[in-house]
């Protein structure tokens, strides 16, 4: 059965903001491979900031945890630092 469009999400302040999706492959930063999504959204198909996604490499087997970041373009935390990996 296929999940259902998710609809985009509100921020705090009430502006509706793009619909956020994680990448179905990432570019594994060890060995240069392919890394595909392992987790599956959430019953209502919506991904939110802050949630975890896994993947995993096709070539040297590494799994990476990310999370999904926010709508914030500038990279920045809200304290003013730039947020690294």
């Amino acid at each position: 059965m296929p999940f259902p469009l998710p609809l985009p999400f509100q921020s705090v302040d009430g502006q509706t903001t793009g619909v956020l999706q994680p990448e179905p492959t990432i570019t594994c930063i060890d060995c240069g491979g392919r890394c595909h999504l392992l987790t599956h959204p959430t019953e209502d198909g919506i991904w939110l900031p802050g949630d975890i996604v896994a993947y995993r490499c096709e070539d040297c087997r590494d799994r990476w945890d990310l999370v999904l970041p926010d709508d914030d373009e500038s990279g920045e935390s809200e304290h003013g630092t730039r947020d690294h990996w």
